[in-house]
């Protein structure tokens, strides 16, 4: 198991997204913290520290950001003592839990034989986890483990936690939010916790409302722009695609 190099996340990588991040942070965490009420949050892949920043404009003071030593105490967004280095290619113990973990945009970024071993970790650490990981193609720093919903969702779901989609249909269209996050953001909530629990019993009810796997016309814009033409061609010039061309090559 292994992530880049401090020289893949220096300060230009954190410097081109934490604005994004911090409107981001701003829309979403609202509508998780109404159904969760945190009084505590550890955030695994922190960055700078934006969402925990958001988190404490929120009312919440116990917070943790845990991250790599590429991130400069210099740079976080919380004091330094809500922050922690840790080598997070290996198995994070903390020997506390959290009302709130999240772990946004972090998963992808390391080797797929870390993927059971995270889940595991983030399940530690609280009863709900605010999740959210690039799908293939998505293309970013150090991408190593792209994968649909479906992959995480089974391996929460070895440790009892449920995914629930309450997020996406209300984050889909605001243009504040960065379209990854909008795309990404499950839940995962223990099932103890939430059959115990009615403001998550109802979210959970919001599920299957949307396909789990959905690519947000932001993101398929970003990733497919290398490959449009500058100025389309008019309607009536475009070819067919090529799969759907019958033997022949004509219509």
């Amino acid at each position: 198991m292994s992530v880049a190099p401090a020289s893949a996340y220096g300060a230009w990588f954190y410097a081109g997204q934490q604005d994004g991040s911090r409107r981001s942070a701003a829309r979403v965490l609202p509508l998780v913290f109404d159904l969760v009420r945190p009084s505590s949050v550890v955030d695994v892949g922190c960055g700078v520290g934006s969402w925990l920043a958001a988190a404490r404009q929120l009312g919440v003071e116990d917070v943790l950001g845990v991250d790599g030593p590429w991130v400069s105490p210099d740079a976080l967004h919380v004091p330094p003592q809500c922050f922690r280095q840790r080598d997070l290619a290996h198995p994070l113990h903390l020997d506390r839990r959290f009302d709130l973990a999240m772990c946004l945009e972090a998963a992808e970024h390391f080797d797929a034989d870390r993927a059971d071993s995270l889940v595991a970790d983030l399940c530690a650490l609280a009863d709900v986890v605010l999740f959210s990981a690039a799908i293939p193609g998505q293309t970013g720093t150090d991408h190593r483990n792209e994968q649909w919903p479906p992959y995480w969702r089974g391996r929460f779901e070895q440790w009892g936690y449920v995914l629930v989609d309450c997020l996406r249909a209300r984050l889909w269209d605001d243009p504040e939010i960065e379209p990854w996050y909008a795309q990404n953001a499950f839940l995962y909530v223990d099932a103890g916790r939430l059959a115990a629990d009615g403001r998550l019993r109802a979210a959970a009810e919001e599920t299957g409302r949307m396909p789990l796997c959905a690519v947000h016309p932001g993101v398929l814009t970003m990733f497919s722009a290398p490959y449009a033409p500058a100025v389309p061609e008019p309607a009536d010039r475009r070819g067919s695609p090529r799969r759907f061309m019958p033997r022949g090559g004509r219509p």
